[in-house]
């Protein structure tokens, strides 16, 4: 589920910028290539971005534990 939201957000914030992105270099919007682009960042975003960042597990320590 979280691939599908995140490729939906993906392609909205694309389809923005694009629109923005056109209208300031007064070129053609062409929003079906916008949806392909955001398409592809947000499946990898969504597949790359979980396996680099650090999971912390639950940690009973306090925090005058780890400053000492």
């Amino acid at each position: 589920m979280r691939y599908i939201i995140t490729t939906v957000w993906a392609v909205i914030f694309v389809e923005i910028i694009g629109f923005i992105g056109s209208k300031l270099t007064q070129m053609a919007f062409n929003p079906c290539e916008s949806a392909l682009i955001g398409a592809a960042f947000g499946l990898l975003f969504t597949a790359i971005i979980p396996t680099v960042a650090i999971i912390k597990k639950n940690d009973s320590k306090n925090a005058s534990d780890v400053v000492k």
